[in-house]
């Protein structure tokens, strides 16, 4: 194997074509240099410099060795800081899941800010499920994961970094529209569009949750995801849906939004990781939404 000081003095010497200058540049004497470069050219096996009395130039075998050695000499010179890079997080690849709705509320914002602070940095962004989410971390397909959830999952670290208030999404029809805020006492008739409760969503346990604290359960008359399809049909008039404000973002032409009035719940989001694994990236970025990890 070509050791790099034997590559970086015949790229010298190949720069200047003269033995003298490029010793003196390399800070060795003439006659240590023609002597490091006949050992190059025995371990090669072949003539790099075809040299004369007044210049040294470089023979075919020398100009294709000098593209080589340059470029391998521009990655070894990289090489030390690309790794400190890595280690602060500054460059490599970060996948990161996240719920689909996060997209509605802070992430796009936070990415933005981090590629501009990171350019170095990667992103494969991986929307799914939450049960998708906690499965993709545990098969390290995922470093880290945007989860909107009641709790961080059993097994796992995290901190939240995202709450909001949940409101009402009505058809523009539905009697209630007319309101600038709701009860959730009043949509106690009302049919309801939700999330497929065997999908484990947060959505779905919050809309039992509010109906039950007003002292009802929602009659569901039709589950669905993801999130716009649910928004469309309460705008085709199939029934009201309880969502996180930052869904007011989807512009439907026959859908209103609605704060609730005296209602606690809250959509909360969680930074999600394993204990035992949080590469680099996947650090930076949650100190980027304010998690402070260690």
């Amino acid at each position: 194997m070509l050791d790099l000081r034997a590559l970086r003095r015949f790229a010298t010497l190949a720069d200047e074509r003269h033995f003298g200058r490029a010793a003196a540049r390399l800070g060795m004497g003439q006659p240590q240099l023609s002597r490091a470069l006949q050992a190059l050219e025995r371990e090669i096996g072949v003539r790099l410099l075809a040299r004369s009395s007044r210049e040294v130039a470089l023979t075919e075998a020398g100009a294709a060795l000098l593209e080589d050695s340059q470029r391998l000499l521009a990655i070894a010179e990289a090489a030390p800081q690309r790794a400190r890079q890595a280690a602060r997080g500054e460059s490599g690849r970060l996948a990161l899941g996240f719920s689909g709705s996060c997209a509605y509320a802070f992430l796009p914002a936070a990415i933005e800010g981090f590629r501009r602070s990171h350019p170095g940095i990667e992103f494969a962004l991986r929307e799914m499920s939450a049960t998708r989410q906690v499965e993709a971390l545990r098969e390290a397909s995922c470093d880290l994961c945007l989860l909107r959830a009641a709790r961080i999952p059993d097994g796992f670290a995290g901190a939240l970094v995202f709450e909001e208030k949940l409101v009402a999404a009505l058809p523009r029809t539905h009697r209630l529209a007319g309101r600038s805020r709701l009860d959730p006492g009043a949509l106690r008739t009302a049919d309801f569009v939700a999330f497929p409760a065997r999908d484990s969503t947060e959505f779905h346990r919050q809309l039992i949750t509010v109906c039950a604290d007003a002292g009802f359960a929602p009659r569901i008359v039709q589950e669905v995801s993801p999130m716009h399809a649910l928004i469309g049909l309460v705008g085709a008039g199939v029934g009201a849906a309880i969502v996180p404000a930052s869904v007011r973002k989807l512009h439907f032409a026959g859908v209103v939004y609605r704060p609730l009035a005296g209602v606690a719940e809250r959509s909360r989001v969680f930074a999600v990781w394993r204990p035992d694994r949080l590469p680099a990236p996947a650090r930076a970025f949650a100190a980027h939404l304010g998690v402070q990890h260690g």
